[in-house]
C-alpha cells in the first residue's frame, strides 16, 4: 500500500511553537518517495496514494555527551529536549522513526541507566530483556520501526562498547564506521528505520 508521508525537521520546545512546526512539516507523496528509491509507479497508484492515510515521520538524531562518554538516539522532540538540557551535542540525522504505529511497525523504546549514564534505545524483546536485567529505566517510546526491510528503510543497529558502559543505535553509515573505529561490538540489528 502506498502512502504519503510527511517528514518533520528541527526542534521546537513550546505548545505555541509545537503547533507551528506541525504546519510547517513537509508532506512528500509515496509516489516521489518510490521515485527516490528507484522504483516507478504510474500515474494511477500515485492518484490513489495522494487519497491515502498519511504516515508522520520524526528525525532519529543521534547525540553525544563527551562528560558521560554517552551516545543519545532521539526519536522525537521531548528526548530532544532532555538531550540538549543535559548538554548532548548534535551529531547527526540517524534516519526517522513514525510518530504513531503503522501495520508492520514495533516501539522504539528509550531506557536510561543512572549507574552507567547510559541511554539506550532498545525494539526488539532481547534488548528490552538485557535493558531491565542491567538495571536500565523504561523512559518512554521513542517512535515505531519496522520488523522487516521495505523500501526506504535501512537496519538500526545495537552497538555497545565495555569500555564506555555505552550502547549506540546506528543506520547512518558515518555512525556505524564510528562505533566500529571506537571499539564498538555490534550486538543486533533493532528493526528498519525510515531512510531518506
Amino acid at each position: 500500500m502506498m502512502r504519503r508521508i510527511r517528514v518533520t525537521t528541527g526542534s521546537i520546545s513550546g505548545a505555541h511553537r509545537d503547533a507551528r512546526s506541525r504546519r510547517q512539516r513537509l508532506a512528500i507523496s509515496a509516489a516521489a518517495l518510490l521515485a527516490a528509491a528507484g522504483i516507478a509507479g504510474t500515474t494511477l497508484t500515485a492518484a490513489a496514494a495522494a487519497q491515502a492515510d498519511v504516515a508522520s515521520l520524526y528525525p532519529l538524531y543521534t547525540w553525544w555527551n563527551p562528560d558521560r562518554g554517552d551516545n543519545f538516539t532521539t526519536g522525537n522532540r521531548n528526548d530532544e529536549n532532555s538531550a540538549t538540557g543535559a548538554d548532548y551535542l548534535p551529531i547527526r540525522k540517524e534516519a526517522f522513526v513514525y510518530e504513531t504505529q503503522q501495520p508492520g511497525t514495533v516501539p522504539l523504546h528509550l531506557f536510561w541507566s543512572n549507574s552507567r549514564q547510559d541511554n539506550f534505545s532498545t525494539a526488539t524483546q532481547a534488548g528490552i530483556d538485557s535493558a531491565y536485567s542491567a538495571g536500565y529505566t523504561h523512559i518512554g517510546i521513542q517512535g515505531y520501526i519496522n520488523t522487516s526491510q521495505e523500501p526506504g528503510t535501512r537496519p538500526l543497529y545495537q552497538f555497545w562498547s565495555e569500555a564506555r558502559q555505552d550502547n549506540i543505535a546506528a543506520v547512518d553509515q558515518t555512525t556505524i564506521d564510528s562505533a566500529y573505529s571506537a571499539g564498538y561490538v555490534l550486538v543486533r540489528v533493532e528493526g528498519y528505520a525510515p531512510y531518506y
